[in-house]
């Protein structure tokens, strides 16, 4: 009993149960309500579009059949509203982290990770047609893609993706959350064939990619840091650079145009797994910004505003926020 104890203070502590937050933002916030949460957000600079993974995690948590799709926002609209982003989609579709591509001719492609129910991890590939849709192209299955979580796009067949989780049996995968053992893996599909370029990640949960394709990052929830990797961009191999270490678990990142990185993070572990079995309990939100050596709190909130904020993304002097399991986008201007 005192071991278990201990070891439950311990968690508790790493995962910041006993933090104080100070509530933080970067200016008066509206929610755009969603019929689904957006665990994910890519934006189209050039089109002023906000893309967003749409699906019922709460209703999966729960144990419900739902399958999903992409939403799309146009950002100078008056008001906002969500439209299909998808003219067509595979059967069992449940989108999670996703990546836009931008090919020679100008027309994009947009990756998507799928957990179908009782069937392999995939990647569904789309490509825009004339109506500004996307068409689905494509699927790649791997063995490789043990707990596909996040996506970063690099060529039109191109793509790495972190595994949140390393290649072992239930109580392997336990063993690996409660003592952050660090089996994670990213994998690099070279359009042919995939490979391991970067392991031993504790829970790799977002990628980003610096605007030279020439950087890497990958956010580590129970590592409590960002690593960064150089990136080779004939080869696609990544070698590893420094870490940036984060006080609290990151999950999704994403990158500016000037580099900067938006990257959420989760203050408050235990509060998350509550929030998962009662949607009345709330998680904590917390955006962070790092440039240049220096991170800086740009949206902090208890989750009463919004529970389990995964990504945010800034774009036109706002700040797009979504949830892994809360039905909305919270906008925020930015002074």
């Amino acid at each position: 009993m005192l071991v278990v104890g201990l070891f439950t203070l311990e968690f508790m502590s790493f995962g910041g149960q006993f933090r104080d937050l100070s509530v933080r933002s970067p200016g008066a916030c509206s929610t755009l309500p969603l019929n689904a949460s957006a665990e994910d957000i890519q934006i189209d600079r050039n089109r002023s579009i906000a893309y967003l993974s749409s699906l019922d995690r709460r209703g999966l948590v729960e144990g419900l059949a739902v399958e999903g799709t992409v939403l799309q926002v146009d950002l100078v609209a008056d008001p906002l509203r969500t439209e299909p982003a998808l003219s067509s989609a595979p059967p069992g579709f449940r989108p999670h982290g996703m990546s836009l591509y931008r090919m020679g001719d100008g027309k994009q492609r947009l990756f998507v990770i799928s957990h179908p129910e009782g069937d392999e991890h995939v990647i569904e590939v789309f490509e825009q047609n004339a109506d500004n849709r996307f068409t689905h192209v494509g699927s790649i299955r791997d063995p490789l893609l043990v707990s596909p979580n996040a996506i970063v796009a690099v060529g039109p067949q191109q793509f790495y993706v972190a595994n949140d989780k390393g290649d072992a049996g239930f109580l392997g995968r336990i063993g690996e959350s409660l003592f952050r053992t660090g089996l994670s893996t990213v994998v690099y599909f070279d359009g042919e064939s995939m490979r391991v370029e970067a392991e031993r990640l504790k829970s790799a949960v977002g990628m980003g990619l610096s605007p030279d394709g020439l950087t890497a990052y990958v956010a580590e929830t129970l590592g409590k840091r960002v690593s960064v990797y150089t990136r080779n961009p004939l080869t696609g191999d990544l070698t590893f650079k420094q870490h940036i270490e984060l006080d609290g678990s990151p999950d999704n990142i994403n990158v500016d145009a000037d580099g900067a990185l938006w990257i959420a993070v989760h203050a408050k572990l235990i509060d998350l797994i509550r929030h998962f079995g009662d949607a009345s309990h709330h998680a904590p939100t917390t955006l962070l910004r790092y440039t240049a050596g220096t991170t800086t709190p740009v949206y902090v909130n208890d989750g009463s505003e919004i529970s389990a904020g995964s990504v945010g993304a800034a774009f036109g002097g706002r700040l797009y926020m979504g949830s892994i399991t809360e039905p909305q986008l919270l906008i925020c201007r930015m002074r």
